[in-house]
């Protein structure tokens, strides 16, 4: 016995619920403020790093702040290469980059399509009364309301990733700055080791081949510094493409990541169930497995287009389709708990080193006093706590953000 159209108007009412997740819309505040600091003693911070550092004992700075740059001019100004600066905030950055994503911009239209489409389908189901077009239009109903909560996801889940994508953009921008000014560090160190070696050659006390290696490793690291100047200026074009910007533009970028925190306890089965949960990805192919069910709910042999084995076989492969996303969605949780714990120790092991060499120092300045080594001994010392401090800060910025990603496992 046919169906009658009541049933059929029913079920359509019984439709899969709306899990489309609600998104904070991401407005540029302009109020963040860098923070990253850590527990340890000395506090690290983003050493100013430069030419033929003095002898001040790094143990004195105590309860500073990690800082991911310098202080900023909130104003737009030239810098010496003509090139125009100003202060930039992820949450600037991101929206800049929502503004200016075309797929962001396709899935609106996509949507606004969708609804069109969907208002249209409403009317027809509502004013049908042929048997085989009720069933028919209850099911394209139901998937034009899946096709616009996936859409809805998806737009979601762009908007989430951006915001990490330019964190991280922002964390490899200023670790490469940073590198470079330990570069001119080590390039200061190694000229005035170059100048004593040109010394010692005039002397006898160097061959020429040893020498020209001193001479062909300072130039090597001449030119390796030229390199990072290109990167870092490649990485702001690619940040300015991204916020659809002028390419030419560099920032005073502020990352505001709060201070180093240890992950803690963490329940991982809980934390996989939850995201498999609330996973767009999952969501998504739920409401692909409700719509394959619904369709053989909505079979009739007289009037379906397609027969029931195809639609059987059809939402097996949907379910299959779930269960792989549950696993993956379960790998790249466990992957990202396990990074996260790795880099807690490492941070460790960084801040014993560098407390080790902290410990080194007011040795090495007594020594220098006392005239038994050279004032470059001490440099190079300064140089190695700076590096340290750097792989410190490094390390807490990318744990910051592996965190902040592993408690909005979609973005992962």
């Amino acid at each position: 016995m046919k169906k009658s159209v009541l049933a059929i108007v029913l079920s359509l009412a019984m439709v899969m619920p709306v899990y489309a997740p609600v998104y904070a819309d991401d407005t540029a505040s302009g109020e963040n403020t860098v923070n990253i600091s850590t527990d340890i003693q000395p506090s690290i911070t983003s050493p100013d790093v430069t030419a033929g550092t003095d002898n001040t004992n790094s143990t004195d700075t105590t309860d500073e702040t990690v800082t991911s740059n310098t202080a900023v001019n909130p104003v737009d100004a030239l810098n010496n290469d003509g090139v125009l600066i100003a202060t930039l905030t992820v949450d600037q950055a991101t929206q800049n980059a929502i503004n200016a994503s075309s797929s962001l911009q396709g899935y609106d239209d996509t949507v606004a399509s969708n609804n069109e489409n969907l208002d249209s389908l409403k009317d027809q189901f509502n004013t049908a009364t042929d048997y085989s077009s009720v069933l028919s239009l209850a099911v394209q109903v139901m998937q034009a309301e899946t096709a616009n909560i996936q859409t809805n996801n998806n737009a979601n889940l762009a908007r989430d990733s951006l915001k990490f994508s330019v964190m991280n953009l922002f964390a490899s921008i200023i670790s490469a700055q940073n590198a470079l000014t330990l570069a001119d560090q080590s390039l200061a160190i190694q000229q005035k080791q170059l100048a004593i070696a040109r010394v010692k050659y005039s002397l006898g006390y160097m061959s020429k081949l040893d020498m020209d290696t001193q001479t062909s490793s300072y130039n090597q690291k001449v030119t390796s510094r030229q390199t990072q100047e290109i990167a870092i200026q490649n990485a702001f074009i690619s940040l300015n493409k991204l916020m659809g910007t002028t390419l030419n533009r560099q920032y005073n970028l502020v990352l505001d990541l709060g201070p180093y925190q240890p992950i803690g306890d963490v329940n991982l089965a809980g934390a996989v169930d939850t995201a498999q949960r609330t996973d767009p990805s999952v969501i998504n192919q739920q409401g692909n497995v409700d719509v394959a069910k619904y369709k053989i709910q909505m079979y009739d042999p007289d009037v379906s287009t397609s027969s029931l084995d195809d639609l059987n076989r059809s939402l097996v492969s949907a379910q299959r389709s779930l269960s792989d996303t549950y696993a993956s969605v379960a790998q790249k949780v466990t992957n990202a708990y396990n990074t996260i714990k790795n880099e807690e120790v490492s941070y460790d092991n960084a801040v014993s080193a560098l407390n080790d060499l902290n410990i080194q120092l007011p040795v090495t300045q007594k020594q220098l006093e006392l005239g038994k080594i050279t004032q470059l001994d001490l440099d190079q010392l300064n140089y190695q706590i700076a590096q340290q401090q750097e792989t410190i800060r490094s390390l807490s910025v990318s744990h910051a953000i592996n965190v902040l990603q592993f408690n909005e496992p979609g973005t992962l």
